[in-house]
């Protein structure tokens, strides 16, 4: 999808304290061994501040960047991985009553890690047509509820990705009407298969929070490894194929070779390895992703390519003229973007 005449106006983020993993290992939240050979430094834990409350907080700050109006806004998108407050309460309505208000229509978006860049490609539909100005997406998680383990939810998955889980909330503006980076290309995949991978060795019902089951996401990946290890084989061979695939396709759409890419957003997991394994089959070198930032702040659900992105421009890494691709995957949903740096936006706070 060429997106017509969309930029990114405005972006916040919210980025809590850090926990370093040292300090895990002395308090027994992390193994020490894992610690010495992940390349993990710290996390970003927000105690006990809101995810929603984290997502107001970058919304407010990506509307003061953009320079749109609250009434400019035709739509907000919410995007989320784990809880975000009480079972049956919108969330979404909560981060627009406390920023830009209005009756304009609000979603919640559950995509796992591809949340906050499938909203991306759905508010650009949305604005396509309704003929709209501005689309505002949030995402925001807290993972240190007593029923997850940030430092421990892939161990034991048996697979080559260590992670641990950092608190963060992110918010863009995608306006019609300018912007520091214009939107060139996004596409979205699903692979249906793959559900079975975050499923396997669970029942559905009733949900685990329902009946104080802690969420053990290493299990369950290994449980399929163990029961149907040619499955397993197949749903990674698949992941990897899907997301080479979705980004050559973006980047042909964009009109934009590899080595034109000056950096790559991606999901904040694994090690060296794991960045190659993303980058490598597209033809660009793991130095162009974000590897050092991530170890330092976790992976932050569906907030790490906004959070990434903040990050190249805060830093001057990357300015006017340069192409970032970002490339994502969450469970069984995929979606790959280019945006082309107009112009290197002021991210002090305002």
């Amino acid at each position: 999808m060429r997106p017509d005449h969309v930029f990114v106006a405005g972006l916040g983020t919210y980025l809590p304290e850090r926990v370093s993993t040292r300090q895990a290992v002395e308090e027994g939240w992390y193994d020490a061994d894992e610690a010495a050979t992940s390349g993990w430094t710290s996390a970003a834990v927000a105690g006990d501040v809101s995810a929603p409350d984290m997502a107001v907080y970058a919304a407010r700050l990506a509307m003061r960047r953009s320079g749109h109006r609250p009434e400019d806004i035709a739509v907000l998108m919410h995007a989320c991985t784990l809880h975000q407050g009480p079972d049956i309460w919108p969330p979404q309505q909560y981060i627009q009553r406390h920023t830009i208000g209005g009756t304009a229509p609000a979603l919640e978006l559950r995509q796992s890690c591809n949340g906050m860049l499938g909203a991306m490609e759905l508010s650009c539909c949305f604005l396509a047509a309704h003929d709209a100005t501005a689309a505002l997406i949030t995402g925001a998680d807290n993972f240190g509820t007593p029923l997850f383990d940030r430092w421990r939810y892939l161990s034991g998955a048996g697979t080559n990705r260590t992670s641990i889980l950092g608190d963060a909330a992110a918010a863009l503006v995608l306006s019609r009407r300018g912007g520091f980076a214009r939107l060139r290309a996004i596409r979205s995949m699903s692979l249906p298969d793959l559900e079975e991978l975050t499923r396997s060795g669970v029942p559905l019902f009733p949900p685990d929070a329902t009946v104080g089951r802690k969420a053990d996401l290493g299990a369950r990946v290994a449980h399929l490894r163990h029961t149907d290890p040619e499955a397993f084989t197949a749903a990674r061979e698949a992941l990897q194929d899907a997301r080479s695939q979705l980004a050559e396709q973006a980047l042909a759409e964009a009109g934009i070779e590899p080595a034109q890419v000056t950096r790559v957003t991606h999901v904040f997991g694994g090690g060296v390895e794991y960045v190659k394994s993303v980058l490598s089959p597209v033809g660009i070198d793991a130095s162009r992703g974000l590897l050092e930032f991530g170890r330092g702040v976790g992976h932050l659900g569906t907030c790490d390519h906004a959070v990434g992105l903040d990050h190249l421009l805060t830093t001057g890494q990357v300015g006017a003229g340069d192409h970032v691709l970002m490339m994502s995957n969450g469970g069984a949903s995929l979606t790959c973007a280019v945006l082309s740096i107009l112009t290197r936006p002021d991210q002090r706070q305002p």
